[in-house]
């Protein structure tokens, strides 16, 4: 008896440390070819001090996403230093109703290749894909943890397009500080999160920092996306 359990304890921990980054990397990229639907919270943040002003702003909101035929729906709220708005908006098939805080539906008709939600997962994919090499892989109680701290230009780039990051006025290898952390869901290797925080300062141009996340839900949960009646009766 002793023995058998010196033996499963042996296949248990065997099976533990097979379970490395680049297994789990592959497993987490792999999802895009089941990926249907899914929902996504996000928010960014973004703060400017210098001599001169100092400015804040941010947008927080929610959308939910399906991939054939494509379909969106997404609410979110902008805020400024001096200002708030939110936006409500349906894009399915050929069919485009946005609303800006209080004011009635607008309808549009649009193209069915315009209904695109950036960043996608997708695009959270091929960053993991072309950043993995330089993270450090950590496995949590239901997650896997790719995370990085410091200053990478690979990082810098991989990110810089899907989130519109250009910092100007900075040697970036000099001024700039990143940390970069992704979880990856143990039981489907879906990406859980995406959280990304960058500092640049110098004496010339001030300080610049971004805060970013990106959480991920529902996959494959949504069927369809559909316009509510009440959204077309009032819509002009």
């Amino acid at each position: 008896m002793k023995r058998l359990v010196l033996l499963l304890l042996f296949t248990i921990i065997l099976s533990a440390c097979s379970e490395n980054k680049e297994d789990i990397v592959e497993k987490a990229l792999q999802t895009e070819d089941t990926l249907e639907s899914y929902a996504t919270d996000y928010g960014i943040a973004i703060n400017v001090e210098t001599e001169f002003r100092n400015e804040s702003s941010s947008v927080q909101g929610n959308a939910t996403i399906v991939e054939n035929p494509a379909a969106l729906h997404q609410v979110f709220t902008s805020t400024t230093s001096n200002n708030e708005s939110s936006v409500e908006g349906y894009m399915v098939k050929e069919d485009s109703y946005i609303k800006e805080g209080d004011s009635e539906w607008i309808y549009q008709q649009i193209e069915p290749d315009a209904i695109q939600f950036e960043p996608s997962y997708h695009d959270i994919l091929s960053i993991i894909e072309q950043v993995h090499e330089n993270t450090e892989f950590t496995e949590q109680d239901s997650t896997y943890q790719l995370s990085f701290e410091g200053f990478n230009r690979q990082i810098y780039d991989a990110l810089s397009s899907p989130f519109n990051v250009e910092l100007t006025g900075f040697e970036l290898d000099d001024d700039v500080e990143q940390k970069l952390v992704i979880l990856i869901n143990k039981d489907d290797h879906t990406i859980q999160s995406l959280q990304y925080d960058i500092v640049a300062e110098n004496s010339d141009t001030g300080k610049v920092t971004m805060d970013i996340h990106m959480d991920y839900n529902n996959f494959n949960e949504v069927e369809e996306i559909t316009i509510p009646e009440e959204v077309k009766d009032s819509a002009s």
